[in-house]
């Protein structure tokens, strides 16, 4: 880390002796480089089991929940019909706060009965 230390006269641009308040500070500089070196981790996925704990709902309503488009859950593999889901616990948890979780339920389809209208 560059650390420059300089009167603050000198850095304001003012003489030494000019004001009665004149003192030196020293003054930090970070520069762009060091700033990037933070790491940031990740937040790991998580299984179907795990989230539903976290959620309090059983697994099969999470599962449900994931195949209709909640936030925050992620499809593995290419399979048709089976597929593995992962969880990010922090996008479900947002999901829940904006009351986005319901299963919508599908519209019943409209049938015409059979015989006469009499």
């Amino acid at each position: 880390m560059s650390i420059i230390t300089m009167p603050l006269e000198g850095a304001t641009g003012g003489e030494t002796g000019d004001s009665a308040e004149a003192f030196s500070a020293p003054t930090a500089v970070i520069t762009a480089k060091e700033s990037r070196q933070v790491l940031l981790t990740p937040e790991p996925f998580v299984s179907a089991d795990e989230a539903a704990q976290f959620l309090c709902v059983k697994r099969r309503y999470l599962l449900e929940l994931a195949r209709r488009g909640i936030v925050g859950a992620y499809a593995l593999g290419t399979g048709g019909k089976r597929k593995i889901w992962v969880f990010r616990l922090s996008e479900l948890a947002v999901s829940v706060v904006r009351n986005e979780t319901s299963i919508p339920k599908p519209a019943k389809p409209c049938t015409i009965g059979s015989g006469s209208p009499r």
